[in-house]
């Protein structure tokens, strides 16, 4: 007996209503698939207010990181709604996970096998995956086939620009699991995952069979695969022409037998001496062609070229264009990881970027307040000293009004003496 084995993404197509079967009476109608005679048989794993999470998870690094903004158009009032409103990422994950198909299932009791394995799976997934937080799970009994919807939030930390914790699923599972492929963190979580149900499956003596898209990494892969399979069709297309091509150009290619002609003979002459009279010339074709130097050169890269041409053709004959597709078709999916991976690193440096323009008009700032400041220190001590010296003034005016020729007139007389002497240099 064999299963297959799936866990794809969902997250575009999120519906926490119809997964918990609260859905309107026009939506039900919508849902023809569903049997709700059996939907009193769904189990309902987990059931948490996405909102609530987010105020659990990320309520504290939220308060942090607004306490240091001094800008009030840095804060962020609300993660939930700053991340719902965002493009880049998406508020949650959704993953879909079944074991068997509609085969596997022909009585209603055998749907117990699949939710024993289901159940069994998700038992463990949070303690094996602390950073993705659930705050929904079901598993439906009302459909084709046994499967589960699980809803969670993937949680990263140790960022230095933003939240300290952020909502980022790369990032997440690789804090978690240091051992996956950097390059393609999720379809290595993903295979993990995959092959724990597969350990299930062989427990109950049930080998695992590839069927359907179960042969790709999830949804938007196997999209991705169904376009890069009709751009090879394009590409076969292009291959069948060239050899077309080379199949016309084969059939005038010289082969090591070839006969060169050229425009003239070699004629060999003899003359035969006489006793008397002038001696006989004979001229006699030698059976030999004659070449110019130029004219061997031309039809020897004449012969290198078509032999080339002659060994592509022979080749593109040999070739199994299954497996060269495939080639092709695994080099296109590197390329465009390869291609993904810089986007996202692009749109990181995007974001420092931003964030050190904007570190740096708060700086500005700063020092602009820092400068002012020091203007009016210098100018607050300059009128304080002026003031102090019309004082003093006014103090010795008074003093010799009242007192001409006292001690204190000759001191001061004395002092400015000094200062005049001073600046003299004397």
């Amino acid at each position: 007996m064999s299963m297959s084995v799936s866990l794809k993404k969902a997250t575009n197509k999120t519906n926490i209503k119809h997964n918990n079967r609260t859905m309107s009476e026009k939506d039900k109608e919508r849902n023809s698939h569903i049997n709700e005679s059996y939907s009193h048989e769904n189990v309902y794993l987990v059931q948490k207010d996405l909102k609530e999470l987010y105020q659990e998870e990320f309520g504290e690094a939220l308060e942090n990181y607004n306490a240091k903004q001094k800008r009030n158009d840095r804060k962020i009032d609300n993660y939930y709604e700053h991340i719902q409103a965002s493009k880049k990422t998406s508020l949650q994950q959704e993953m879909i996970i079944q074991v068997g198909d509609l085969d596997d299932f022909p009585m209603r009791k055998d749907y117990e096998k699949g939710n024993e394995i289901l159940l069994e799976w998700f038992q463990e997934f949070e303690k094996r995956n602390p950073n993705l937080k659930v705050y929904n799970a079901v598993i439906h009994n009302d459909e084709a086939s046994p499967h589960m919807h699980l809803n969670f939030v993937p949680v990263a930390s140790g960022y230095k620009r933003g939240l300290e914790k952020q909502v980022s699923f790369d990032r997440a599972i690789i804090q978690q699991d240091s051992t996956l492929d950097k390059t393609r963190p999720f379809d290595d979580w993903r295979e993990k995952e995959v092959q724990l149900l597969e350990e299930k499956l062989l427990d109950r003596g049930i080998e695992r069979k590839l069927v359907g898209t179960n042969q790709y990494k999830d949804v938007n892969e196997y999209k991705e695969k169904q376009d890069l399979l009709n751009e090879i069709a394009v590409l076969e297309g292009k291959v069948s022409e060239k050899k077309s091509e080379f199949l016309a150009i084969s059939k005038n290619v010289p082969d090591k037998n070839l006969v060169l002609k050229p425009k003239r003979k070699e004629i060999k002459t003899e003359v035969i001496p006489k006793m008397f009279g002038k001696p006989e010339i004979h001229k006699k074709e030698t059976g030999n062609y004659v070449f110019t130097p130029k004219q061997m050169e031309q039809l020897e890269n004449i012969v290198t070229a078509a032999v080339a041409v002659k060994k592509d053709y022979q080749r593109l004959q040999s070739m199994d264009p299954v497996i060269e597709n495939e080639k092709l078709l695994e080099e296109i999916y590197q390329k465009t990881r390869e291609n993904g991976k810089l986007k996202n690193e692009n749109k990181e440096l995007r974001s420092e970027n931003r964030d050190l323009k904007d570190l740096i008009g708060d700086l500005r700032h700063e020092v602009g307040l820092l400068y002012q400041s020091a203007k009016d220190f210098i100018r607050g001590r300059t009128e304080t000293v002026r003031a102090f010296k019309n004082d003093f003034k006014d103090l010795v005016a008074k003093v010799k009004e009242r007192n001409p020729g006292s001690e204190f007139e000759r001191l001061y007389k004395r002092e400015k003496r000094q200062e005049r002497d001073k600046g003299l240099g004397r």
